[in-house]
């Protein structure tokens, strides 16, 4: 990989120990003779490194002689050319008696030609020509990827070096020592005074360079992304600059929030150049390789490797078989592959699978190899098993399935077939996703009178309501729906099993903004015949404003039917995925999103068809709906029960909504950038609006309007999308002074929203019209917005309705009363921001000093400047002291010590996943995090930590 440009201003980050290592020395020359060794991986900035060292150390003053050396590609002869260096160096360095010296040296040069015995003179004669041609000047010599070095000549190289050290000469190797591979590096460093070591960046370290190289601060998910694509290439300054750079140059970084990030955060990172980087290293490696190797490139191996491995699970066996379609053997393959696993470019666990640790590399590499001959090559992983097990197909393991299915059509259909049979029947933790795979192949390849097609049609549907695959459930639905509802056989129970499904797909897509059920087409219609999908589907267009479903008032008012009593879709299948909520249950959160008395009417309802009766607390339900968190609501409904789709983003919004709520705003911020950022994030589906509108009121609390404004042009005007950017666009007016604009606009907007059916989360948009109405001095417009509020709680009836309108009658009519009775339900479900609110005013009409405290409590909480400098100037009027400022050590947020309490209490990552709603990923990467920060290694030290306190400074006070 050559060298990115500019690089210099990057390249020192994170080494300034390592920089005052080599100036110290360089520092010495000629008082003291030094040898010091500077190694670590290719690109890890060596020689960048030396030469900032070196521009720092040696100035006009000192007069130093340099002599800088480059080794030759292997194949020449390596001290001629080091000769020819130094020779050069003094003739155009120094005039003292330079010919005469020179002449001497090159007379012995011609010798060594004949005579390889004359080597040690000839480094000899080298060593006493820089001596006296330097004279007084001390004399520095810098020796660049010694690992470049032959065997034959570390003899005559180490005289040299050692005898220039011997003289006085500071001596500075740099190069690459591979653990468990000689080289001359290695062999130089035996004798070296000093060895510096430049280990990889660390993710602090990273970020910084990339907030250097892009010129603008790097979202932490992009610097996750780079980590995790760039393997343990991750902390290699060249490799990540390269990646920076490639993904720049191919437009796929987005400025958001002010924050560079990753345009598409699920695609992989490329690292271009690396085949040239791999064939620098392979010199290097060559040398040392055993004898009878062939010159196979280790580059192609790679480049085979990664798309092979990317399809399918391969094993050694699996790719050593493939030798002689390779045009090589399983001896030398197998040597080459020793050599990429020594480099970690390749690794292989204790099963003996191969996989590829750099995912980076598989974006550039795949280039070299076409796609017909992977699909070969995929049929002769596949054949080759075959023959191992004696020409028959039963038995083989799962894991062949996706070799079959990449080879296409270069394997019989009949072992195909098979194959994905035995796939689909595998339930393991690591199969599932495979046998969703084979499943889907299996409904597109069976004929249709098949009896084997229910039983794999409700086993997909499992599989990928586990796995979250909306998209999927969307393709096959839309395929199959159509058929299912006519009036063959059997079909009836497949409807039953496929339409719920389909509809909670739909349902989550739109949500998403990328896929909005139209009512009028034949999966619709089919989906309308089974009750359970029916409520679905008319959730979905009441989450819209869109009119209800023609088929949907025509359903019969009875208690749960038929398709309400199943547990699940693939109820008999062997995994266990939670259960699709039923018509009754649909209904209930058709029900919280209006009046108390529909809420009442749907609670109802489903304590007659669910025996567990209603939600433990239905105001939860309530204020997860009013801020928009469908998955929290889905929860309160279903329990656990409930089919999830963990990798969704509702649950990254969920976690949104869970970490503003309770003060945790740079982490909340992350996870809107990461929603805006993710699938489907141009289209202008609800969960992208509402993380743009809460992003938006948190860079208005944090005194930052620009980037409010900037979260806030995305989102379209009116109030389609229901009251948060409403109530987000009004807080930004309202700060920057636009009041009397603020609450017009506001009550406009609360009128279309209640005209339109709109009641969840309207308190949020009044009580922010009523604050600035009263700002702006319009007593009246006040009351009139107070009146709507107390009709909406009248309507309404929950906690947070009530508690909104008891803060907003303190504000109209300076109720202390009403503001002190608002505050506790405020300071316990509503948020910091209002409570902060409610402290605030409650300081500003009593004086207490008791409400300072609490309203800087939540300030703490809050890291809001605007909350911090209202406060200060109201202390200053009271007369109050403002207390110490807490200083916060917590090193970890609220959901990650909530991992760390379920890990000490001995939970599995699955259970914990499930727990918390997040993917399996999420919580390997959230324990990543913790480790690094608490310097715990295993799961048993981080729970001895926690249960001795001595993890107690990285919990919130």
């Amino acid at each position: 990989m050559p060298t990115p440009p500019h690089q210099r201003s990057t390249a020192l980050v994170g080494r300034n120990d390592e920089l005052r290592d080599i100036e110290a020395a360089l520092g010495r020359a000629g008082a003291e003779g030094r040898l010091l060794i500077v190694h670590g991986d290719p690109g890890v900035g060596k020689t960048t490194l030396v030469r900032a060292a070196l521009r720092s150390a040696v100035t006009a003053e000192t007069g130093a002689l340099v002599i800088t050396l480059h080794l030759a590609a292997h194949g020449t002869s390596c001290l001629d050319v080091l000769v020819d260096q130094v020779c050069d160096t003094l003739v155009e360095q120094t005039d003292n008696n330079t010919l005469a010296l020179v002449t001497a040296v090159r007379r012995r040069q011609a010798q060594t030609a004949r005579d390889r015995d004359h080597c040690l003179p000839l480094m000899l004669e080298t060593q006493r020509a820089v001596r006296e041609a330097a004279g007084s000047r001390p004399v520095i010599v810098i020796l660049d990827n010694a690992h470049l070095a032959a065997e034959r000549d570390l003899g005559g190289l180490g005289a040299l070096l050692y005898g220039l050290r011997s003289d006085g000469a500071c001596v500075v190797v740099s190069g690459w020592m591979p653990a468990g591979r000689p080289g001359a590096a290695t062999a130089l460093a035996a004798a070296a005074d000093q060895v510096v070591a430049l280990a990889p960046l660390g993710r602090e370290e990273t970020a910084e360079l990339a907030d250097r190289r892009l010129g603008c601060p790097a979202a932490p998910e992009l610097v996750a992304a780079l980590r995790r694509d760039l393997g343990r290439l991750a902390g290699n300054p060249r490799a990540a600059l390269l990646a920076l750079d490639a993904l720049r140059e191919r437009g796929r970084l987005a400025l958001v929030d002010g924050r560079m990030c990753l345009a598409a955060p699920d695609t992989v990172v490329p690292l271009p150049g690396f085949n040239a980087e791999l064939q620098r290293v392979w010199q290097s490696v060559q040398e040392w390789r055993p004898a009878g190797t062939d010159d196979t490139f280790p580059g192609d191996v790679l480049a085979l490797l990664t798309r092979i491995t990317e399809r399918a699970e391969t094993t050694v066996d699996d790719f050593l078989d493939l030798a002689a379609a390779l045009g090589s053997t399983a001896e030398r393959l197998g040597r080459v592959l020793d050599t990429l696993v020594v480099l970690h470019l390749i690794a292989v666990d204790d099963r003996g699978r191969l996989s590829c640790p750099v995912p980076a590399l598989g974006t550039e590499t795949v280039t070299l190899v076409g796609e017909g001959d992977i699909a070969r090559l995929h049929a002769g992983v596949v054949l080759n098993a075959r023959r191992r097990a004696g020409g028959s197909v039963r038995g083989l393991r799962s894991g062949l399935a996706d070799h079959a299915l990449a080879a296409g059509a270069e394997l019989p259909e009949s072992v195909t077939r098979e194959l994905l049979l035995t796939a689909a029947r595998c339930y393991g933790p690591e199969d599932t996703d495979r046998a969703r795979r084979a499943c889907l192949a299996l409904l597109r390849r069976l004929p249709p009178d098949d009896a084997r097609l229910p039983e794999i049609l409700r086993t997909a549907i499992t599989l990928m309501l586990h796995h979250g695959d909306a998209d999927g459930l969307l393709e096959l639905g839309d395929r199959l729906l159509p058929e299912l509802a006519g009036p063959a056989p059997g079909t009836r129970e497949a409807l039953a099993d496929l339409a719920p499904a389909w509809a909670m797909a739909a349902l989550h897509n739109q949500w998403l903004g990328t896929r909005v059920p139209e009512h009028g087409t034949a999966p619709v219609r089919a989906a309308m015949r089974v009750p359970s999908a029916a409520a679905l589907l008319t959730l979905a267009a009441r989450v819209r404003a869109a009119p209800r479903p023609p088929d949907s008032d025509a359903l019969p008012p009875s208690p749960c039917g038929p398709a309400d009593a199943r547990t699940a879709p693939g109820a008999d299948a062997p995994l266990f995925t939670g259960r699709l909520p039923s018509r009754a249950e649909t209904r209930l959160l058709l029900g919280a999103l209006g009046t108390r008395a529909e809420f009442e009417a749907a609670r109802s309802g489903a304590s007659r068809c669910r025996a567990a009766g209603v939600p433990a607390d239905p105001d939860a339900l309530r204020e997860a709906l009013a801020i928009g968190d469908w998955a929290t609501s889905w929860e309160t409904v279903l329990g656990d029960r409930g089919v999830r789709f963990l990798d969704s983003p509702l649950h990254s919004y969920q976690a949104l909504t869970r970490e503003y709520l309770a003060g945790s705003w740079d982490e909340a911020l992350r996870l809107a950038r990461s929603l805006v950022t993710g699938p489907g994030a141009a289209a202008p589906g609800p969960l992208h609006v509402h993380s743009r509108s809460i992003a938006a009121d948190i860079c208005r609390w944090q005194g930052d309007p620009a980037r409010a404004s900037a979260w806030l042009a995305e989102v379209p005007g009116g109030p389609d999308h229901g009251p948060l950017p409403c109530w987000a666009l009004l807080g930004v007016r309202q700060e920057a002074g636009a009041l009397e604009e603020a609450w017009r606009q506001g009550w406009r907007d609360y009128r279309e929203l209640r005209a339109g059916g709109q009641v969840a989360g309207t308190e949020r948009l009044l009580l922010r019209v009523v604050e600035c109405a009263v700002r702006a001095g319009a007593d009246r417009a006040a009351r009139t917005a107070l009146d709507a509020l107390e009709d909406l709680d009248a309507d309404v009836g929950s906690r947070h309705t009530r508690a909104t309108a008891l803060l907003a009658r303190a504000y109209t009519h300076g109720d202390v009363d009403s503001a002190r009775e608002s505050y506790g339900p405020l300071a316990r479900y509503g948020g910091k921001e209002l409570a902060f609110v409610a402290s605030t005013w409650l300081l500003e009409a009593t004086g207490a000093e008791d409400w300072l405290l609490e309203a800087w409590r939540w300030s703490e909480g809050m890291s809001s400047r605007i909350a911090r400098r209202r406060l200060t100037g109201l202390a200053q009027r009271k007369g109050l002291s403002l207390p110490r400022r807490r200083v916060d050590r917590s090193a970890l947020s609220r959901l990650e010590l909530r991992v760390v309490e379920k890990v000490v209490a001995g939970w599995t990552n699955r259970q914990i996943s499930v727990a918390l709603a997040r993917s399996e990923k999420s919580v390997e990467a959230y324990l990543a995090r913790i480790f690094e920060h608490t310097g715990c290694r295993t799961r048993v030290e981080l729970a001895k930590r926690w249960l001795d306190g001595s993890l107690r400074p990285y919990a919130p006070v």
